[in-house]
């Protein structure tokens, strides 16, 4: 079977060579886009410090002159044909146009700059997993505007190599360690993006979409999160400009059209998020099986490693309904803990607690956010579930985000998410996770964190 598969592949690259190639026009992954947190939703939200102030830009693909003059290579062809370049990736050809999609991928023709003039290859697709599947081994490593040394073989990429000055690493405000297992930590880690990392829909998951991305098995703050933060501002948005449908451009987005993910490396979209949390609170080194999977399952998949428990109540009668703030006007109250990961559907989230009011902080990687500049873009920040900007959960959103994350702020208000979404579970999977800090393997409690409010767990982590 496998060898029928890669004599298949090994055809689809020759193909690909006498083919006009397909642009990224993906059928939307599923449950990427949280229905919980609505494009057209806008709600306040608070920033973080990048490494540098933010560079606006417009174009989502860097172009070069076409030019069907060969290139020079880096390295003399040796006697395998091979041969060795410095290039700078541009992205798929024909990115958004509609034929340009997952089932077409094994016609994909990719863009390089090489010497200023743009040249077009296909690329080896012929790596499988013990299963047969196809790795895409290649496309995992590229990234548009990063520069490599690309192996060329037959007008076929076979290698690649990133190559350039390396991002200078990025210090978080709140620091976890990896794989020290402790429920503290875990919120610490969840910390370590916010005001940083933009949203990128499939951000955190692979190239093709099944998977998690190098980045989420990565451990720390990816410099390419960072990267990218710093080349955005407050008008960049994750698909539609204005919120429009009619605005929408594939040629100056970083939205998956297509249904694979060409922008997997930028950023991190809510189940990317909570798959690197826990990749960077479970694990003491890169490169390992990650936790990226499905938004609305992620809490049921955590209680199946046996590390916790998954209910689905995240409401308890209170005896004080009568609070203005209060959640539910009905007489319940959020039981919700610190360390919580509540999946509903189409988003996943981490609950830092739920305050004397009924309000609940949380920090998430959403779309939802308004930008200053009405943009609907977003990404990892603390946030609040409330009835009001009066709510105290929204007030210490506020508060930290204002305070610790300038750059962020300026760009984004505090945002403050609507209960009646939130608090739903329109989908037999979702539910909540809490974890059982006398579970082996999972995490231990020595500071009795899910015992306490969302003002004392910030003063934990931010040293306050």
């Amino acid at each position: 079977m496998r060898k029928i598969r890669r004599t298949a592949a090994a055809l689809a690259v020759m193909t690909m060579l006498v083919l006009t190639a397909v642009a990224c026009g993906n059928q939307e992954p599923e449950e990427k886009t949280p229905t919980a947190t609505p494009v057209s939703e806008a709600t306040p939200t608070t920033e973080a410090t990048p490494t540098a102030e933010a560079t606006p830009t417009s174009e989502a693909t860097p172009t070069a002159e076409p030019t069907d003059a060969p290139a020079t290579p880096t390295v003399t062809p040796s006697e395998t044909g091979e041969a060795v370049y410095e290039a700078k990736y541009l992205g798929v050809k024909d990115y958004g146009e509609p034929d340009t999609k997952k089932e077409n991928i094994a016609q994909f023709l990719y863009r390089f700059s090489i010497d200023g003039s743009e040249k077009i290859y296909a690329i080896d697709n012929s790596a499988e997993d013990a299963d047969d599947n196809l790795l895409y081994p290649i496309q995992n490593k590229l990234k548009e505007g990063y520069d490599y040394r690309i192996t060329v073989k037959d007008d076929v990429v076979v290698d690649v190599t990133e190559i350039g000055e390396a991002a200078a690493a990025y210090e978080p405000v709140v620091k976890g360690t990896p794989g020290e297992k402790t429920l503290i930590n875990f919120i610490k880690t969840s910390m370590m993006p916010v005001g940083t990392t933009l949203y990128v829909y499939g951000g955190g998951w692979d190239w093709q979409d099944e998977g998690s991305a190098i980045q989420a098995r990565t451990l720390g703050v990816s410099p390419d999160w960072v990267k990218f933060f710093n080349e955005q501002d407050e008008n960049y948005t994750f698909r539609d400009k204005d919120d429009n449908a009619d605005l929408r451009d594939p040629k100056t987005s970083y939205y998956p059209f297509g249904a694979y993910n060409e922008y997997y490396y930028a950023g991190l979209d809510c189940s990317g998020f909570v798959g690197w949390v826990v990749y960077n609170t479970m694990e003491t080194e890169s490169g390992k099986d990650g936790y990226v999977g499905s938004s609305t399952k992620m809490a049921g998949k955590l209680a199946d490693r046996g590390w916790g428990d998954f209910s689905r109540e995240l409401m308890l009668p209170s005896e004080n309904s009568d609070q203005p703030n209060m959640i539910s006007a009905t007489g319940e109250v959020p039981c919700l803990k610190p360390g919580d990961v509540i999946s509903i559907k189409g988003h996943v989230w981490i609950s830092l607690g739920t305050c004397d009011d009924g309000s609940i902080l949380i920090v998430h990687s959403t779309n939802g956010h308004m930008s200053r500049t009405g943009q609907p873009g977003g990404g990892v920040a603390i946030g609040a579930i409330g009835l009001s900007e009066e709510c105290e959960a929204y007030k210490l959103a506020d508060a930290y985000m204002s305070k610790y994350y300038k750059e962020w702020y300026r760009r984004y208000p505090a945002r403050l998410c609507n209960p009646d979404t939130y608090l739903k579970l329109e989908s037999d999977a979702a539910g909540r996770f809490t974890w059982n800090t006398e579970a082996e393997g999972g995490l231990t409690d020595e500071f009795g964190v899910q015992n306490m409010k969302p003002a004392d767990v910030l003063k934990l982590c931010f040293g306050e």
